[in-house]
Formats: structure tokens, sequence, C-alpha cells
């Protein structure tokens, strides 16, 4: 081996190509014994050097997320629920013109009928593009803008948000009637209006969201935000959790 074959890896190391540095001398022994031209060997080599790039980022994408755990688009049922098909699912993660219009998604239904899934779908596909997505229960969400609103960091804590275009917001309906939560909840809805994007889910249609803020005025300029650039998705039938558990259990 020359002086120069001898500190390749080095010199691959300060060039931060982490899987050149461990497969380039395997590589080359193939290349040698398969006849490869120098220009197939180079590019072999730097194709897995951008693979495991691009799955590191999706596996710090998806660790980032905290989606639900194998709540996708390939495992749902979509014939034990009424009002939402997989097409109309699938578009939303194969033309992503809505997100850079910061438009919105809004899931309703009783609970169980999947719309935890169905917004966790989204987002995995939208990762799987390379988009950043941050899925928070609304009660925790709350609670962390709270805590930023006492300590006078709320908008620091809402910009923080903004690197993600598609923020999944989590049971909505849940969320305690008290000022100081709905306050901050319409603080982030104002915030990301006509910026970025909230998939909400909620048990409560709008008709039931004066049970949420305090203040009927806020309440209509929260839903008037939301619902100016999104699409209302109705989920309807009986519980998807509970059919799915019949299902296995034959």
């Amino acid at each position: 081996m020359d002086n120069l074959t001898a500190s390749l890896p080095l010199m691959l190391k300060q060039l931060k190509l982490a899987t050149m540095v461990g497969q380039w001398d395997a590589l080359g022994q193939k290349a040698v014994k398969e006849q490869w031209s120098p220009q197939q060997y180079l590019s072999e080599l730097c194709h897995i050097e951008l693979a495991t790039r691009e799955d590191k980022r999706l596996q710090r994408l998806l660790k980032d997320a905290k989606l639900p755990m194998s709540k996708n688009l390939g495992n749902f049922d979509f014939h034990l629920v009424e009002g939402v098909n997989k097409p109309l699912v699938a578009q939303f993660i194969d033309k992503t013109d809505w997100l850079k219009l910061g438009a919105n998604i809004l899931l309703f239904g009783a609970s169980g009928l999947g719309k935890t899934h169905i917004a966790s779908s989204i987002g995995y596909g939208l990762i799987e593009q390379g988009y950043k997505v941050k899925f928070i229960a609304a009660s925790a969400i709350v609670q962390q803008l709270q805590q930023a609103k006492q300590h006078l960091r709320l908008q620091d804590e809402l910009l923080k948000l903004d690197k993600y275009p598609l923020l999944i917001v989590d049971d909505v309906g849940y969320v305690r009637k008290t000022e100081q939560e709905t306050s901050v909840l319409f603080e982030l809805i104002a915030h990301r209006y006509e910026r970025h994007s909230l998939i909400i889910t909620s048990n409560k249609s709008f008709e039931q969201w004066d049970e949420l803020f305090d203040d009927s005025t806020m309440t209509i300029a929260a839903i008037d935000r939301l619902v100016h650039h999104a699409t209302i998705i109705h989920c309807e039938g009986e519980s998807y959790r509970r059919k799915m558990a019949m299902s296995n259990g034959q």
C-alpha cells in the first residue's frame, strides 16, 4: 500500500465522510474483483455515503417528531371508519402545497375512531419527504406554553415551534377550560395562522368549543383562524380501536 492510499482513511475522516471511511477498502476489493471502472467505484462509494446520511437524517426527524409508534398509513383500516378514505389522506402526503400555505387539517370524531392514527400517518409520510414534524398532546403543549408565559418567554417558545412546518396537536377536546390554558392555546393558533400548518384532533365539534375557551370572542377568533385555510374531516362510526381489537381476537 502506497503512502497516499495509507492516508486515505485520514483524509476521508477530515472530510467528514464517515461511511466512506468504513467502506472504501472492502468496496475497493469488490471493484477490483468485478472489474469496475474507477468512475463506477467512486459512484458506488458516494451512493453509500449519501444513503447512510439520508437514513440518519430520517432517524433524527423521527426521534424529534415523537409520533406514536406504528401509526402509519399502511396499517390503518379505512373500512372501519366513515368520513375519511385512503386517497384523501395520501394526498396530504403526496401533494404538500398545503404546508407552504400554512393550511390546516382538522380531525373531528368520537374517541376511538382513529383520529390520532390518521394524523400520525400524515406525519410519518411527510417526514419521509424530509419535512420536520412535531406531535404533541394538547394538554402537554398547553402546559409547556403556560410555563413559558409565566417566565415571560411565550413568544420565544412559539418561535421555537416555527422550525416545524407541521405541528400535530392531539386531543384538543381534553384541554381544561381555564383562562390560562385557553389563552396560550389561542396564542399558538394565532401565531401559526397563515404561516405554519396544524393538524388538530378533537372529540369535540366546533359547536362544543365554547367548553374549551373561557371567552366566546376568543372561541370565534380561534375557529375563524383555523378554518380559513383548512380541510375538515369528520370521522364517524363505531370505535375503531374496539373493532380492531375484535378483528384481532378472531
